[in-house]
């Protein structure tokens, strides 16, 4: 389709697939991450030659996520497609009268805060052109709770009222604003971060990751996340605006 992609925490899973599928679409990706040596890891894996490019950026930190967006534009003169996909679990799975008093600050600063940043930097280019998508990766843990995930689940919830918000303002002027909410995804972020949460919390990862498949039976796969993400950044997915879609196997089902 010819549009310009950034994907924020882009150089793996979810995100990278999200890349590799908007790519074969026929979009330009500006991958963003932290760590450069996986930028470029993550470059030469998904080919595109001068169609992809890796821009090193803490997604925690407002000036390294402006001037990503700055950086994207500069290269190709535009932003079309914004993937907010950086994020994280931030918990160690204790319960809530354990918790320090930043404990949500933290949640909220790589889970909602970057996000935000970089669709502020975003819009200032899109609403201009009446033209543009944000997508915000948030969870099922938007929509329901876990325990040991206090701040994860908390942020991904407010995440989503993020994406509610920014529709209201910015739809009628040709910017669509979406959530994503994966379930569980057959990711490295699962036995990194998840796992280590819930079971900090006293919980069977199995039985919860089980439970957390739905009817689906199995985790899903980052590709199948980034085909409804491919819609949802296309200009056919211009009537879907404000609203948070469930890739979850049937768990949330709303």
């Amino acid at each position: 389709m010819g549009q310009v992609a950034v994907i924020t925490g882009g150089t793996a899973g979810i995100g990278l697939a999200c890349a590799q599928r908007l790519l074969a679409d026929g979009d330009t990706i500006v991958l963003a991450g932290r760590s450069t040596e996986r930028g470029r890891a993550a470059t030469t894996e998904i080919g595109g030659g001068d169609r992809v490019r890796f821009i090193a950026c803490d997604a925690t930190d407002p000036d390294q996520v402006t001037r990503l967006i700055e950086g994207a534009v500069d290269e190709y003169r535009r932003i079309d497609v914004l993937v907010n996909n950086a994020g994280g679990v931030t918990d160690d799975g204790r319960p809530a009268v354990e918790q320090e008093d930043d404990a949500l600050d933290r949640a909220f600063r790589l889970n909602v805060d970057s996000a935000f940043w970089a669709s502020r930097a975003a819009l200032k280019h899109m609403l201009p052109r009446g033209y543009g998508r944000i997508i915000n990766m948030s969870s099922i843990a938007g929509k329901t709770g876990a325990a040991g995930l206090l701040g994860y689940t908390t942020a991904k919830h407010a995440l989503i009222g993020l994406t509610k918000s920014l529709a209201k303002e910015v739809t009628a002027r040709g910017v669509s604003v979406t959530a994503v909410c994966p379930g569980i995804t057959d990711t490295e972020m699962v036995p990194r971060e998840l796992q280590g949460a819930i079971e900090a919390s006293g919980a069977d990862f199995a039985a919860a990751a089980e439970h957390y498949t739905g009817d689906l039976g199995r985790m899903v796969d980052p590709a199948e996340v980034a085909s409804v993400v491919a819609l949802l950044a296309s200009p056919d997915g211009s009537a879907v605006s404000g609203t948070a879609i469930s890739v979850d196997g049937g768990f949330t089902q709303f």
